[in-house]
């Protein structure tokens, strides 16, 4: 996750809400990355449910339910998530809201003080589900909205409605006072859209604006061409630098996610810039690929993934351990070896001078060179770039 508004211009409110309840943020320097290891961002696939079918979906999600947590399953894993004391458990499926332990469970993370978000495709959400997720103290909802083209997004989507039902829904969880923000996947359909869909985000007041990149797993590994190409890609990450400076007096945080890489073309842009060491500085603290040390995902099933677009590596099951046994008391050499990783990266990551704050994408090596220590090909680095981001000593 790469968060322009705060590395560029200090404007990071969401953040700041999620991260809350996080009791690490005044720990030394030299113990932040250790502590992110050990209580890592939990992704938790509710369901395998969904109402929508979308074109990229990493979980390959269907409207069916079968063999999900049940309902005590599901509080002894909040408990324990609680007990460990971790940044934040997202709720995500399929569609969470399908879900029909979903409320018991965003009620119980109140009560035992675990903060939640949620990650939803947004066309459930109704005025009275709002005010449940609300009540429940849910500090996040993001919401999938994929072109300012209603047609578009639905057909990317798979169902008809999809686009005008995930406005409301938007508006909806606004109204009760829920913080909520857009997310896009980046395709060539659509790159040349997030100019306007930023001004959706503005004009429809929604304080975090989201780009995720398009990752090789599930569905997603069937339409890899319809990946953006380098010069794309550059051309979308320099634009967001460049609005997350021109709005730095607007209620909007602009971030990427799914793409370490982001911010290493970031500081390429910032080269000869007075901002360069302190945006570098932040960027090494958060790490870059977290796979497998800050972030992780429990599927429906109860098992436990590096990441959510990691299913081939299963390194324990909630049902059989508990998360912080599989987590921090007996890890796997899978998670040892992903937590190792920057010792052992080859090719050009392996090489590369933005390694600390980077490290590629582990799932995307993996799918295309069947190797997770293989470089990231899909890099977008560029050493002598043509442009700067605007305010920069040094913007052509």
């Amino acid at each position: 996750m790469i968060i322009f508004s705060k590395a560029l211009a200090d404007q990071a409110t969401v953040w700041k809400a999620l991260r809350a309840s996080e009791t690490c943020e005044n720990l030394p320097p030299d113990l932040v990355r250790f502590s992110g290891m050990a209580r890592p961002v939990v992704m938790w696939n509710l369901t395998r449910q969904c109402n929508l079918s979308c074109d990229h979906c990493y979980l390959d999600a269907r409207g069916e339910a079968r063999d999900e947590l049940g309902l005590e399953e599901g509080t002894r894993l909040i408990d324990d998530l609680a007990e460990m004391k971790i940044p934040v458990l997202i709720f995500t499926g399929g569609e969470p809201l399908l879900s029909k332990n979903l409320y018991a469970y965003a009620f119980h993370a109140r009560e035992v003080g675990l903060g939640t978000a949620l990650s939803t495709n947004g066309t459930l959400i109704t005025p009275e589900v709002a005010r449940l997720l609300a009540e429940a103290k849910i500090r996040y909802v993001g919401v999938s909205l994929d072109s300012p083209k209603p047609e578009a997004h639905d057909e990317f989507r798979g169902v008809a409605g999809a686009h005008a039902r995930a406005l409301q829904g938007i508006r909806n969880a606004r109204e009760a006072g829920l913080k909520t923000g857009l997310r896009v996947t980046l395709t060539r359909d659509n790159w040349f859209e997030i100019p306007a869909l930023l001004d959706l985000a503005l004009e429809e007041n929604i304080p975090r604006f989201c780009l995720y990149h398009l990752v090789p797993t599930g569905r997603g590994a069937g339409i890899v061409e319809k990946d953006v190409t380098p010069e794309q890609r550059r051309s979308v990450i320099k634009l967001l630098a460049e609005a997350a400076v021109e709005l730095k007096d607007r209620e909007i945080e602009i971030l990427t996610t799914d793409s370490p890489m982001d911010g290493a073309y970031l500081l390429e842009l910032l080269k000869d810039d007075p901002r360069c060491e302190t945006v570098r500085q932040l960027l090494t603290n958060a790490g870059g690929c977290s796979t497998g040390s800050k972030v992780a995902n429990i599927n429906h099933r109860g098992d436990v993934h590096p990441c959510h677009f990691m299913p081939q590596v299963v390194v324990g099951n909630v049902r059989e351990r508990s998360f912080r046994d599989i987590w921090i008391d007996n890890p796997s050499p899978e998670l040892k070896a992903l937590r190792e990783m920057r010792s052992n990266l080859k090719g050009a990551c392996g090489s590369c001078e933005y390694l600390d704050l980077c490290g590629g994408c582990r799932q995307k090596a993996f799918h295309f060179l069947g190797d997770m220590m293989e470089e990231d090909p899909t890099c977008i680095l560029e050493k002598n770039p043509q442009s700067r981001v605007p305010g920069s000593p040094t913007t052509l």
